[in-house]
C-alpha cells in the first residue's frame, strides 16, 4: 500500500484523537500534551491489534508521519523563540545558566555512577546522557497553551534552552569516549570550547543579521523568508553537529528581535492549531508494547526517580539564589524535568551505534515518557499556585 496515503490516514486519526483526549483531559485541567501522548501509547496498542490482522502497517509510524512531527516540534520552538526572544535569558543570567549546566551534569554522573558497574561503563554513558537532558518542547508547549508569563517563566525559558545545548556537549564527548577516540584534556577542553563558541557565534550573528534582513523583506515574502532562513539554520547547525531544536531557538529568538514577527507568528499558530500535536503522538507512540516486560518497568521507574530527583537537585539551588522563594524555585526546579524528545533521540543514536541493548532503550523511552507526564502535570498544577509575578 502507497505509504504516503497511509501516512495521510494516520496524521489525520493522530490529529482527531488527540483533539478528543485533550478536550475530555481539559475539564480535569491537565495539560495538553499529556493527552497526546497518551493518544501515541494509544496509537502503538492499535497497531499491535490491527495491524497483524489486516496483514500490513496500516496504523503506525513511517517517514511521513516523523517528518510532520518534526515539522510541528520545530515550528513549536521557532514560534516560542519569537514569543519570548532574548530578554529571558540576559534576565536569567548566571544563575539560569548554573541551573541549566548542574541539572544536565547531575542526573548525568548519578546514572553513570549508578549503572556503570552492573550495565557496563558505556551504556551508562548513555543512559546518563539521556537522564540529563530536559524537553524544551515539551515546556514550551505547556508555557504557551497556558499563555505564562513572568520571572520564573524566563528562567524556565533560557535554562531549558542552555541545558540542550549541555546536553549536547555531554552527548559529544560520550560520542568521542564510546568510539575510543583518545584526547588529551587540552584537546577535550579544546573540543567544548569550540562547540560553545561557534553556538554562540550563530547566535549572535543570527540576532544581528536575521532581524535587519527580515525588516527590509515585504511582507508578501515573509512567512517565505522566515522558512527558509529557520531550515537554512537547521541545516547549518546539523551540519555542525548540533540538534535542530537548538537551531529552531536561535532562528526564533533572532526573529523575535524584527518588528514584523506578528505576521509570521500568526500564521505559524494556525499551522500549530492543525499539526501541533503530532509530534508528541509520535513521542508515545515510541512505546514498543513487544518489549514491554517486568525488567524494563523496574529500570523504567529506577531511571525515572533518578531523572526527578537529581534534576530537582541541580536547578533548585540557583533558582532559588535567584528568586529568594522556595515555592518559585520549586516550580522552576519541577518544570525542568520532563525529558520528552531529547532524551529519546539520544537513547536512539545509543541503540542504533549498539550501545545499549533493546530493553535498556525501552526503560529510557518509558523514563522519558513518565518524566514528561508526571513533569508536566505536577508544572500545570504549581502554576496555579505560585505567584509568577
Amino acid at each position: 500500500m502507497n505509504e504516503i496515503y497511509v501516512a495521510l490516514f494516520n496524521i489525520s486519526l493522530f490529529i482527531l484523537l488527540a483533539e478528543v483526549v485533550r478536550a475530555f483531559l481539559s475539564r480535569y485541567n491537565l495539560p495538553q500534551l499529556v493527552g497526546e501522548i497518551l493518544v501515541g501509547i494509544l496509537v502503538s496498542f492499535l497497531a499491535l491489534v490491527i495491524n497483524p490482522v489486516l496483514g500490513y502497517s496500516l496504523i503506525g509510524l513511517n517517514d511521513f508521519v516523523i517528518f510532520i512531527a518534526e515539522f510541528s516540534i520545530l515550528l513549536l520552538i521557532f514560534t516560542s523563540g519569537m514569543e519570548h526572544g532574548i530578554a529571558p535569558i540576559k534576565s536569567s543570567g548566571l544563575f539560569g545558566f548554573l541551573g541549566a549546566t548542574l541539572g544536565a551534569l547531575f542526573p548525568f554522573f548519578a546514572g553513570y555512577m549508578i549503572y556503570s558497574k552492573s550495565l557496563g561503563e558505556s551504556s551508562a554513558l548513555f543512559i546518563g546522557t539521556s537522564l540529563g537532558a530536559t524537553s524544551l518542547a515539551a515546556l514550551i508547549s505547556i508555557i504557551e497553551t497556558e499563555k505564562l508569563k513572568g520571572g520564573p517563566i524566563d528562567f524556565l525559558f533560557s535554562s531549558a534552552a542552555v541545558d540542550d545545548v549541555v546536553d549536547f556537549l555531554l552527548l559529544s564527548t560520550v560520542l568521542t569516549v564510546v568510539q575510543g577516540e583518545k584526547l588529551t584534556l587540552f584537546q577535550f577542553g579544546f573540543k567544548i570550547a569550540t562547540l560553545v563558541l561557534i553556538w554562540v557565534i550563530i547566535l549572535l550573528a543570527s540576532l544581528y543579521f536575521v532581524p535587519r534582513i527580515s525588516n527590509r523583506v515585504s511582507e508578501n515574502y515573509l512567512i517565505e523568508f522566515s522558512f527558509v532562513v529557520l531550515f537554512g539554520l537547521v541545516l547549518l547547525m546539523i551540519s555542525l553537529g548540533y540538534a535542530p531544536i537548538i537551531a529552531a531557538f536561535v532562528a526564533g529568538v533572532a526573529f523575535a528581535e524584527s518588528y514584523k514577527t506578528e505576521k509570521i507568528k500568526e500564521i505559524n499558530n494556525v499551522l500549530l492549531g492543525v499539526f501541533g500535536s503530532i509530534f508528541f503522538v509520535t513521542v508515545g507512540a515510541e512505546v514498543n508494547l513487544h518489549e514491554l516486560n517486568v525488567g524494563v518497568l523496574l529500570l523504567s521507574l529506577e531511571l525515572t526517580a533518578i531523572a526527578f530527583i537529581f534534576k530537582w537537585l541541580g536547578v533548585f539551588p540557583f533558582a532559588y539564589a535567584k528568586f529568594k522563594d522556595f515555592k518559585k524555585a520549586n516550580f522552576v526546579a519541577i518544570g525542568m524535568t520532563p525529558r520528552g524528545e531529547t532524551g529519546l533521540v539520544i537513547a536512539s543514536i545509543g541503540i542504533s551505534m549498539g550501545v545499549i541493548n533493546n530493553e535498556e532503550f525501552g526503560s529510557l523511552v518509558f523514563m522519558a515518557i513518565l518524566t514528561t507526564l508526571i513533569g508536566s502535570v505536577a508544572f500545570k498544577y504549581l502554576t496555579k499556585r505560585v505567584n509568577l509575578n
